[in-house]
């Protein structure tokens, strides 16, 4: 690649790093540089080592090999506080934020201004809008983190990353929350920084985005660097296979599938101020899809789908019968279960091990009274982990030490153990490498076969046109529009969700009902 007018020379020189955890090398004698003003895109499946990678520079560890280089100084760098002195910025996909605490306060931590021995709250707020003005954000800086939604938060961690004037900026999975609209923001911002001479690492999943943004892109697999590559230079197929060895045309196969009688019912559902009037008729071994843009009231509505929350009016049926109760688990009891879009914070217990997690939904399956026996849940954990390919595939794995592909593995084998009816699936695979995708694609397809009826919400709309029967386009609460498989691109539903009809526009037919 041509060194272009802002890339003055190299900010970053990772020479021949490694990292070695008990029993295995992460990273291994690999070589990476980032020019100044260059966005540089670094991939590779869950476990790559790509994000070890990342926290040796970020300084998370202190015990690695090699040397690594800032603005051509070598720099020891053992300590998170030593990073940030040498301008390096971390944004992860996890966010760092404290829910319980305000904006303001997250975004100048350890850095709030004073007036003598006092708090100055006047500039601490002006210094905060300000910040949250470069993201696009307009919130009032005294809110509470848990009082926003996730993709704001998700722009929150990065204002508050740049508060601190990186030169250097990490930028891991940082749009796993946000809709097509805030993606091209931050790409907006992106750009701003680069015009700025900073070197920016971009690590991500979504190979559009690379190819949307990225000067260049190196692969990684199995803690080593396969390959560096001006973007222009190299195909996506090219990326996939270097990653996992697999071609990107066999990633999503439709199988053969009997679908049968409506199994799950909804009638004229309704939670004021989030969605109105939603019918839906959803079929035994069928796939359907709710596609949508952030804010259109998809995980609202699947919160009362499951029993987490309560609709104001209308009612549900499951194979004829009244679905009724007033938690999830009595929702469960009957056969529909939710895999959430948040798998840290309200779908696994991290500090527990992989079996605990995979049979909590079914404790009182394998309890007699009082007494849990989980040796009677064993094959089966032993089944899901060799379906799901979890990795590494020990039971008693605690589930926070696991990459995050397979944290998500284990979050889905967690209710495809309750053997549901309906599986409501929200955002399955956010955040996940391709090879983790393949194997939960797989399982989903497999359920549908075996019977099961699978809502899946999702903005990954390659997903939705590759794997489901029919989708149900969803706009400011209301269906507006359903489109069988046959009529769907990617096209088409970017622009349906953003209330273009096109085509069959109004075609709702029994299953969608247009909101006034």
């Amino acid at each position: 690649m041509a060194v272009s007018d802002n890339q003055i020379g190299l900010a970053l020189e990772m020479r021949h790093v490694s990292k070695r955890f008990p029993g295995t090398i992460a990273v291994d004698d690999v070589s990476f540089e980032v020019f100044a003003g260059e966005v540089h895109a670094l991939v590779g499946e869950n476990g790559a080592g790509k994000s070890t990678l990342m926290k040796m520079l970020a300084g998370s560890f202190d015990d690695y090999s090699g040397d690594i280089a800032v603005n051509g100084k070598v720099v020891t760098l053992h300590s998170p506080t030593m990073a940030k002195k040498f301008g390096i910025g971390m944004i992860y996909q996890e966010l760092s934020l404290a829910r319980p605490i305000s904006i303001v306060e997250n975004l100048l931590a350890g850095r709030l201004p004073r007036k003598g021995p006092f708090l100055d709250k006047k500039r601490a707020l002006d210094m905060a809008a300000g910040l949250l003005k470069h993201v696009g954000l307009d919130l009032d800086p005294n809110l509470p983190i848990e009082d926003i939604s996730q993709h704001e938060a998700q722009l929150v961690e990065i204002a508050k990353v740049l508060g601190n004037n990186p030169c250097i900026l990490v930028m891991d999975e940082p749009t796993s929350a946000l809709s097509r609209e805030e993606v091209q923001r931050l790409f907006e911002i992106i750009q701003n920084l680069k015009n700025r001479g900073i070197a920016i690492v971009y690590i991500s999943h979504h190979l559009p985005e690379i190819f949307g943004i990225a000067d260049r892109v190196t692969i990684m697999r199995d803690g080593k660097k396969v390959a560096t590559r001006p973007i222009g230079e190299i195909t996506r197929e090219e990326i996939v296979q270097m990653m996992v060895g697999r071609s990107v045309k066999d990633f999503y196969k439709r199988g053969e599938r009997s679908i049968g009688e409506v199994r799950f019912r909804i009638k004229n559902l309704s939670r004021f101020g989030f969605f109105h009037e939603v019918n839906i008729e959803a079929r035994k071994g069928e796939i359907l899809g709710i596609c949508g843009l952030s804010g259109a009231g998809r995980t609202e509505l699947a919160r009362v789908l499951v029993g987490l929350d309560r609709a104001d009016e209308g009612s549900m049926e499951l194979d004829g019968k009244p679905v009724s109760g007033s938690s999830m688990a009595d929702f469960l009891d009957q056969g529909i279960a939710y895999l959430t879009e948040d798998r840290k914070i309200e779908g696994l217990a991290l500090r527990l091990a992989m079996d605990d997690n995979i049979l909590a939904a079914i404790v009182d399956r394998l309890s007699a009274g009082s007494i849990f026996s989980k040796s009677k849940g064993g094959p089966a954990v032993s089944r899901l982990i060799s379906e799901l390919s979890i990795n590494p595939p020990d039971p008693s794995r605690t589930v926070g030490n696991l990459s995050g592909g397979n944290q998500q593995k284990v979050l889905l084998a967690k209710w495809l153990a309750s053997e549901p009816r309906v599986l409501i699936l929200d955002e399955p695979t956010r955040g996940v490498d391709i090879g983790a995708k393949m194997t939960i694609h797989a399982s989903i397809e497999k359920l549908a076969r075996e019977g099961c009826t699978v809502l899946l919400i999702s903005s990954d709309l390659p997903e939705l046109v590759g794997l489901c029967d029919r989708i149900l386009i969803m706009r400011k609460g209301h269906f507006i529009r359903e489109m069988p498989w046959s009529e769907c691109d990617e096209e088409s539903l970017l622009l349906a969700a953003n209330g273009d009809m096109g085509r069959g526009a109004g075609a709702a037919g029994t299953t969608a009902k247009v909101g006034a």
